[in-house]
């Protein structure tokens, strides 16, 4: 059933009226004085070029879709050089600038479009200015890459300042599209009529099986070779595990050995290899080395996505100088055509966003008791030496009051772009999440600021967490926790599911990047007292890193390690009400157990029941 947005004209009257009726689509009806769309409306970003100070055109543009229920994104977090030059690419023109500039954002429509203007004295009276403006914008569907509505406007007019009748002019020209123009119907038009696609928007994430095997030529000859022999194609090549072994040789046990160390070329690493490839390969070598080939079984295609294809796993074991920090992979086919890629076993650099929200501004929000703590305890742990450690400059830390939605958004866009593709970046969320009231099927993380009768405008939608992964984060190592959302006295509006949890094992296209989350999609969350002071789920997390979940006694706990620890932990703590979930291919190290291996049949702390 799709959600209906109620529209009224309460900011500018007549001039909403005119622009929203000029081609009001079928399924759109008029009562009282209110549109009711019987859709969503696009999420969309608005950027308009204006030299001088104030942006009208974008300010007005955005006030009146503000006003008409569009969802807005906030432009200002444009600021990398890759950012400001898809900027002047698409204001000149360039489409595909275009659309991955809005992608970069998660929007779903961009508006972009300039508006210049000129002013000089009044040749009858100079103590006037006389200024004229062109407003020119067009409207991009971006998962259809291609323009669907453009408009442009003219304004004059003759003020005593220059700034005023720049304004006003400028105002005059955005006021011709908006109101005088079937701009903004033809967009809605356009998205009421066109259902939306998610297979064309989302970028594949890095390291994914999207990414990497479904890269197979066969799209035809180059330029110059209509009459020549068809290219054999290359086969798929997608890299599932790196993963560096414990030592036996003394002084690299721990997290040492993932992570870039020494250039001593007297010292390695055992890794292990795991992977798919694609298509008629007759062979894979691991440095030159060949690697084991072995048939893949239905279920487990199905799981990566390789349905009906010609799929096989490979896996190899080789030796990693310390000198050395990537491991090559090569892939042939029959035919002789060639397929590469490159892993880095080690992790270099560790990146992290703990955020814990206990206190919320709101009343209509239940405050969480252990929420910071959690958050806090996650952060000690992560800079310690068991974890790596995570260098502090490295690892952001919102709690209460500081996690609001514009931070956690600046986290997430702005300060995990630095990680680069061999790096490790860990985010953990412990907090409220909750789906819209007037839409359900929109899913929110509550930040500090969070508003229930106002979510689009206040919440962190997890639209905005997916496209901070899939646009924004270019590590193929993401490791994503969520304790969310807790039970502490759930008030009407949060809803009596936990689909937050849902929302997280989504995230992800079938990928080297791993979800952990607290709970299964009809449950809620349990913090309390004989945990620690900790939500059930950080409090068994927490044991597992510090050794409990070092299950195979190799000194080293994994991704995996961790989930069977306290994914079983959990359930038996909470009678079966809590279970806990994970996702994502392959593993990755989190933590070495300081002193030795000690599991939990050899000596880990103390834990509660």
């Amino acid at each position: 059933m799709m959600a209906m947005a109620t529209f009224r004209f309460p900011l500018f009257p007549g001039f909403m009226a005119a622009a929203l009726l000029t081609a009001l689509p079928a399924d759109r009806v008029v009562a009282q004085g209110r549109i009711v769309f019987r859709s969503e409306l696009p999420r969309t970003l608005v950027f308009v070029a204006e030299k001088g100070e104030g942006g009208v055109a974008a300010r007005d543009i955005s006030e009146f879709l503000r006003a008409a229920g569009f969802p807005l994104i906030d432009p200002a977090l444009a600021h990398t050089a890759a950012q400001r030059e898809l900027v002047e690419k698409a204001l000149a023109g360039d489409e595909g600038a275009a659309t991955d500039l809005g992608r970069d954002f998660g929007a779903q429509v961009l508006i972009i479009g300039r508006a210049d203007w000129g002013a000089r004295p009044d040749p009858v009276d100079g103590t006037l200015v006389t200024a004229t403006a062109e407003v020119a914008v067009r409207a991009l569907r971006l998962d259809l890459g291609r323009v669907v509505a453009s408009a442009r406007g003219n304004g004059r007019a003759i003020e005593a300042t220059e700034q005023a009748a720049r304004t006003k002019v400028v105002r005059q020209a955005t006021g011709q599209i908006l109101q005088g123009s079937p701009f903004v119907g033809q967009i809605m038009n356009n998205w009421t009529e066109i259902p939306w696609s998610d297979a064309e928007y989302w970028r594949p994430d890095p390291g994914s099986i999207p990414a990497a095997v479904m890269q197979m030529a066969g799209a035809g000859p180059g330029p110059g070779a209509a009459t020549g022999p068809r290219p054999a194609p290359v086969p798929g090549l997608a890299i599932l595990l790196a993963d560096v072994r414990p030592s036996s040789q003394g002084g690299v046990r721990g997290l040492g050995v993932v992570k870039a160390g020494d250039r001593s070329s007297s010292i390695f690493n055992p890794v292990r290899l795991e992977g798919v490839v694609t298509g008629e390969v007759r062979s894979v070598t691991v440095e030159g080395k060949p690697a084991n080939l072995e048939p893949i079984s239905p279920d487990e295609a199905r799981r990566l996505g390789l349905e009906g294809q010609n799929a096989r796993k490979f896996w190899a074991e080789t030796n990693l100088p310390l000198s050395k920090d990537t491991v090559t992979v090569v892939a042939q086919s029959a035919s002789g055509a060639v397929a590469r890629a490159t892993a880095a076993p080690r992790i270099d650099k560790r990146w992290a966003v703990v955020i814990g929200i206990g206190d919320y501004r709101s009343p209509d929000i239940p405050d969480l008791k252990y929420a910071a703590a959690d958050a806090q305890a996650i952060y000690d742990f992560l800079t310690s030496p068991a974890a790596g450690p995570f260098e502090k400059e490295r690892v952001l830390l919102l709690k209460d009051a500081h996690a609001t939605g514009a931070a956690m958004r600046e986290a997430l866009f702005v300060f995990l772009q630095q990680a680069d593709w061999d790096d490790l970046v860990v985010i953990y969320f412990a907090g409220h999440g909750a789906p819209d009231p007037a839409r359900p099927d929109n899913l929110y993380l509550l930040p500090h600021d969070a508003d229930l009768k106002s979510l689009a405008a206040t919440g962190f939608p997890m639209w905005d967490v997916k496209t901070a992964l899939r646009r924004q984060i270019a590590s193929e190592r993401v490791v994503v926790i969520a304790d969310a959302c807790h039970s502490a006295g759930a008030r009407e509006g949060l809803g009596a599911e936990n689909a937050i949890s849902e929302g997280f094992s989504e995230l992800f296209t079938p990928s080297r990047r791993l979800v952990m989350t607290a709970a299964d999609a009809n449950e809620f969350s349990l913090e309390d007292a004989r945990w620690g002071g900790h939500g059930v789920f950080t409090h068994f997390l927490l044991e597992a890193l510090k050794g409990a979940g070092d299950l195979d006694r190799n000194g080293i706990v994994t991704f995996t390690e961790a989930f069977d620890f306290v994914s079983r932990k959990v359930v038996e703590a909470t009678q079966g009400r809590q279970n806990p979930q994970r996702a994502g291919l392959g593993d990755v190290p989190l933590a070495v157990v300081e002193g030795g291996a000690r599991g939990e049949e050899g000596g880990g702390r103390p834990r509660r029941p």
